[in-house]
């Protein structure tokens, strides 16, 4: 799997573009991971965490299993005790961050899935935006699982480990096959904690939230506002501006810049665009307004990130 996520976790905990300490103090927290594989389905693996991750988010839905080790876990902003038969289900965009006790590794396994995976109209697809789409974003979405639930999500994790590695026939069908009947357990589990009227209430805010969210993680780089989503969805700019806040734990303007800034910074590790055609690729009329919001957000100047990042990546 090509994605920025997967350099990201190892057993020190987060790694940012390989940078050295002082490098990392040059960027803002939280950062934002986004797919760089066009291809890219899902992936899963065992991650061994010595030492803290720092505040981020990726554009990708993220769940993972811890089954070794204590921790804490944050979630935009709400705290979560890490221990074996903790379930953590972190959605596009949600920031969160992990802190290790002295001492303690945390071991789980970690499961992405593709942001596009969830909106495609095949089966599958519309399997997992039910699934997923009428969870309340505003309760919680980290559980610690009884012990029967526990055996049988650990279980299914490691046929899944087991069968990604390999490169068997129908390979494909069966990892959607389990990775379906994973979430369904987790579905029926969580369903426990929650009420009907809740329940009901919380998934037409979810299913206009995740619209929104998709069109515009698809629609970045265009003239995009408050006002064109108002009209294209039949909601009032203030609703729209609300569910952002409430389901994401930022707004909707902060959302926006930061995957044109983060693609921005994919742009000038990968490419040789100059920094104007770059400004202009992820979204911004003005160069001199994408400078200073580069700034803001990174802490150096587009040019001088660019700069960095070669030197770093020289020194390996």
């Amino acid at each position: 799997m090509n994605l920025f996520f997967s350099s990201c976790y190892n057993e020190s905990g987060m790694n940012y573009y390989g940078l050295t300490g002082k490098e990392r103090g040059l960027f803002m927290l939280p950062i934002y991971l986004t797919e760089n594989d066009n291809n890219f389905s899902f992936d899963i693996s065992i991650h061994n965490i010595k030492n803290d991750v720092y505040p981020h988010g990726h554009s990708f839905l993220e769940l993972h299993y811890v089954f070794e080790g204590l921790g804490i876990e944050k979630i935009n902003g709400i705290a979560h005790i890490m221990k074996p038969g903790t379930f953590a289900v972190i959605f596009p965009y949600q920031v969160h961050e992990m802190h290790i006790l002295n001492g303690s590794k945390v071991r789980l396994y970690n499961l992405c899935l593709s942001a596009k995976t969830l909106f495609d109209q095949d089966e599958y697809g519309l399997v997992m935006n039910k699934l997923l789409f009428d969870i309340d974003l505003n309760a919680r979405t980290i559980y610690d699982m009884d012990a029967e639930t526990s055996e049988k999500v650990f279980t299914l994790l490691s046929e899944i480990h087991a069968e990604y590695k390999e490169d068997e026939i129908w390979r494909n069908f069966m990892l959607k096959a389990k990775i379906t009947e994973l979430f369904i357990l987790f579905d029926r589990y969580r369903r426990s904690f929650v009420t009907k009227d809740n329940d009901s209430l919380q998934t037409t805010l979810g299913n206009d939230t995740w619209s929104i969210i998709h069109y515009v993680y698809k629609n970045w780089n265009t003239n995009i506002t408050l006002k064109s989503l108002s009209q294209l969805f039949y909601l009032s700019e203030s609703y729209i501006s609300t569910i952002f806040k409430q389901c994401l734990g930022i707004s909707f303007h902060i959302f926006l810049r930061d995957l044109r800034i983060e693609n921005a910074c994919s742009l000038l590790t990968s490419s040789k665009m100059s920094v104007t055609d770059i400004a202009y690729e992820v979204g911004y009329l003005s160069y001199s307004t994408f400078v200073r919001v580069f700034h803001t957000r990174k802490g150096v100047s587009p040019v001088m990130y660019r700069q960095i990042i070669k030197a770093n990546a020289s020194k390996t």
